[in-house]
C-alpha cells in the first residue's frame, strides 16, 4: 500500500464519526491521526462524531476549550 502525505480539512474532520461498538480509545486515535492545525474544527469535529455515551455527556457540560484538553479527558476516560 503507498501512504501519501496530505492535508486534511475541517471537512475530513467532520467525515469521523465513531462507531457503534469502537472504543473511544480507538476514536480518538483515529481522530489525532487526522489532527488539523485549526483547534476549534478538531475540537468541534471530535465532539460532533461521538455516540451516545457518558464521554459524550461529559464532553458537552465541561468547560474544555481546546483539542488537547479533550483529548487529554478521552484518554482519562478510556
Amino acid at each position: 500500500m503507498i501512504q501519501t502525505d496530505r492535508l486534511y480539512s475541517a471537512d475530513d474532520l467532520y467525515m469521523l464519526t465513531q462507531g457503534e461498538d469502537e472504543p473511544l480509545q480507538e476514536y480518538a486515535a483515529r481522530s489525532r491521526l487526522i489532527a488539523s492545525t485549526d483547534d476549534c474544527a478538531a475540537f468541534g469535529a471530535f465532539k460532533s462524531g461521538l455516540r451516545e455515551s457518558n464521554f459524550q455527556y461529559l464532553v458537552h457540560s465541561n468547560p474544555w476549550n481546546t483539542y488537547a484538553e479533550l483529548m487529554k479527558q478521552a484518554t482519562v476516560h478510556t
